[in-house]
């Protein structure tokens, strides 16, 4: 069972190399055009010498194979634009979608398993219908809007409240303090404090997903007799829900963490790009405008996947959570 499922993992993925050359190579413009001098009087060798170092005036078919064997070997080219190999720039920038998202997604989960998990304990009470209510309220707002939102009302002093909060609304370090980036205490408390509002937008949008798939999990576990005996020995429901229902009612949530995890890799496209925060989403869009092909290249490849990646490893530890669970 886990090898036929190994097996797909590796044919998807080859799936998603594959598309993902194809669409790319497609796409409509031409990215010498981004690359050449904007002036009339250039010397055109200089557009023949960018073709030829980026092999762009080979066959489609030669074009794969290296597009294959570069995937295999790890190694991706160079950046049209940044002329910088792509894996360096990739991995610049993923340390700060790590950062960002993954604070957000931690904190997410975190509230949102024990919001869920209280509602599902106090089902119809004041919170359960509070928190339902507020957390749909934001999980349904746009993301890039709710941004925006915190934008204005961070960065002004509304109705002249001199108390008001000010948070930086862009880039993800104070330069003031020390343009050459170091990993010092004040530079630690500046990432932190350009991270606010990004990570807030992120975690209060999600949360109410979050919150709901554990509400719902362990509402129907709740109903099963095994609860109900456990109940019957004289368990408080405090007792019931940490020690029998939360296990039971995991599942769900493995696969929900799961999907977290592949969008800490795939970057937060609004988010990064609203605040200006230079990670794998702001990079992607800008290698989109710039028709990168190599850096987008990588960035689609690595996105995918880290989806399928994750998706594997979320269905074995269901199997090792609950052996009844057969995977196809």
């Amino acid at each position: 069972m886990v090898l036929k499922r190994s097996i797909n993992v590796f044919i998807t993925i080859f799936g998603i190399i594959t598309l993902n050359f194809l669409l790319i190579h497609f796409m409509p413009g031409d990215p010498i055009h981004n690359m050449i001098p904007r002036d009339p009087k250039f010397n055109p060798q200089i557009k023949w010498d960018l073709i030829e170092k980026f092999h762009l005036n080979d066959s489609l078919s030669e074009q794969y194979v290296t597009y294959l064997k570069n995937t295999v070997t790890g190694d991706w080219g160079t950046s049209y634009m940044e002329r910088q190999p792509v894996l360096e720039i990739v991995m610049q920038d993923m340390r700060w979608t790590l950062l960002l998202v993954g604070t957000s997604t931690v904190i997410t989960l975190l509230i949102g398993m024990m919001m869920g998990a209280y509602s599902a304990y106090r089902r119809g009470g004041a919170f359960d219908v509070a928190s339902t209510g507020i957390g749909l309220f934001f999980y349904g707002m746009p993301i890039f809007w709710f941004a925006l939102i915190l934008q204005i009302a961070f960065n002004s002093q509304p109705f002249g409240m001199q108390w008001w909060p000010q948070m930086p609304t862009g880039g993800y370090f104070d330069t003031s303090i020390d343009s050459n980036f170091k990993w010092n205490l004040p530079i630690v408390l500046s990432v932190m404090k350009h991270m606010v509002l990004p990570a807030a937008t992120l975690a209060i949008g999600s949360v109410a997903g979050v919150a709901l798939v554990m509400r719902s999990s362990l509402i129907d576990v709740m109903t099963e007799d095994f609860i109900m005996t456990a109940r019957a020995k004289g368990l408080t429901d405090y007792q019931v829900l940490k020690n029998h229902a939360l296990r039971n009612g995991m599942p769900p949530m493995v696969a929900l963490i799961a999907m977290s995890i592949a969008f800490i890799i795939g970057g937060a496209y609004q988010v990064e790009m609203i605040f200006n925060y230079p990670g794998i989403g702001y990079r992607t869009l800008s290698a989109i405008g710039n028709r990168d092909f190599p850096l987008l290249q990588f960035v689609v490849v690595i996105g995918g996947v880290a989806v399928v990646v994750a998706n594997f490893i979320a269905d074995l530890l269901l199997i090792y959570i609950d052996p009844r669970i057969k995977i196809g």
